[in-house]
């Protein structure tokens, strides 16, 4: 219900572009002469144009700087195929096949609902987002190291790797307290339903870590979609970077049955040092992407120099009002 407020009032400081073309069914055209052989150079129409002296233009509609668009474009995205993990890790959101859900049924509820907790993913990203916006980022400005994609990426994936370490920690001790020890998702004792002494409040932590890892991870994931992409591209760019959670989720259904008691405690574990690993890939494998160039389209700079000639004129407009009130306080003042 708030949203078409906020669209109201983003709505002048946005750049809207007309729709265009897809440039999908050309790029996988591209890739596919790329990978007959040859390499990239056997997708340009001036290697084709050379090899065979003619480009027939009724296949081929691109030019050399779409082939190096997109050779410069898969090559940003290959830190999005690391996503899934955080996703799998990220439990209050997609999470990995039923291990919190099983966990739950195992604690001290207490009348709470045990789907409950996972509203403090959402809660937790509401709450998070301001502090890490106007403080922490601005802090680490302020003092000369200033969070880089890469840097973000590893905080996120190591909050991840926290909460999962938690989660194992949790699940060792629901085991160790319930009666029907490494079979306590489902503990019947003597027609009765039995759970560990653990109570569901315990699960904060696990949800919460993931949660603010998500600002680093996922909003950094969109900038790199966005910036490290040609103009006309950003559309495919940004539906490789949400695929990622249709690949975790296929994942995490698949692992469902699965994952089952009395193996909880290694399938935290195992989260816990794939999220931990990938701290390592980000600042080394694609440090490269700390470094990127913006680059406007034709069409965004036209928009985009609209866009601040009016603001500059707003601006002028209240500095002369500004300026014209000093001016009459001044002769006010003089009267006395």
């Amino acid at each position: 219900m708030l949203m078409p407020l906020v669209l109201w009032y983003a709505g002048p400081r946005l750049i809207k572009l007309p729709p265009q073309g897809s440039v999908v069914p050309d790029t996988f055209r591209v890739i596919g002469l790329a990978m007959r052989g040859g390499g990239w150079n056997a997708a340009r129409p001036s290697a084709i144009r050379e090899r065979d002296g003619y480009v027939d233009e009724s296949v081929i509609h691109w030019d050399d700087k779409f082939v190096e668009e997109i050779r410069q474009t898969l090559k940003a995205c290959g830190v999005f195929m690391f996503i899934p993990i955080f996703q799998l890790a990220d439990i209050g959101s997609v999470g990995l096949g039923n291990i919190s859900n099983d966990m739950s049924t195992a604690m001290i509820l207490n009348g709470v609902p045990n789907d409950l907790i996972n509203n403090f993913n959402s809660i937790s990203i509401i709450v998070f987002s301001p502090i890490i916006t106007y403080i922490v980022y601005p802090f680490f400005e302020r003092i000369g190291y200033p969070l880089k994609p890469m840097t973000r990426m590893t905080i996120g994936f190591f909050l991840a790797a926290m909460g999962c370490m938690l989660g194992a920690i949790v699940q060792d001790r629901i085991y160790k307290t319930s009666p029907c020890g490494k079979f306590a998702t489902n503990c019947v004792v003597n027609g009765k339903t039995e759970v560990s002494t653990v109570s569901l409040w315990v699960q904060l932590p696990i949800i919460i870590l993931p949660a603010i890892g998500e600002l680093f991870v996922n909003v950094t994931s969109y900038e790199l979609a966005y910036t490290r992409s040609p103009p006309r591209m950003r559309g495919l760019v940004y539906s490789l970077s949400l695929f990622n959670t249709a690949i975790a989720s296929a994942i995490s259904m698949a692992c469902s049955k699965a994952l089952t008691d009395p193996n909880l405690v290694i399938a935290w574990i195992v989260l816990a040092c794939a999220s931990f690993a990938c701290c390592f890939v980000f600042p080394t494998v694609f440090r490269g992407l700390n470094n990127f160039v913006f680059e406007w389209s034709e069409e965004e700079k036209a928009v985009h120099t609209d866009i601040e000639d009016r603001r500059l004129s707003v601006e002028d407009g209240v500095s002369r009002t500004h300026s014209h009130q000093q001016h009459n306080v001044v002769r006010d003042t003089d009267k006395y």
